[in-house]
């Protein structure tokens, strides 16, 4: 049971990590092409953030960005004392 918890937990991993290599590439494009590239990533980047932080805000979507971020820093790729 623990090798299919490890397995899916990799998996799981694995995609979170190509996503967002993918989100960064997608930005990178938007910056050097501009409108060009057809989605308009940074756009719906800030609209994610003004959804957790704009006008409509509330405690729960600024306890929910805290939270993301803190996932999001989670996966770091080096340890601490590695550097």
């Amino acid at each position: 049971m623990n090798e299919v918890v490890n397995k899916v937990k990799g998996a799981i991993s694995g995609i979170s990590a190509i996503l967002m290599s993918a989100i960064g590439l997608l930005v990178l494009a938007q910056v050097v092409f501009g409108a060009g590239v057809g989605i308009n990533v940074i756009a719906n980047l800030q609209a994610i953030v003004n959804g957790f932080v704009g006008a409509g805000a509330s405690l729960a979507g600024i306890i929910t960005l805290v939270l993301i971020v803190a996932l999001l820093g989670k996966n770091e790729c080096c340890n601490k004392k590695d550097k």
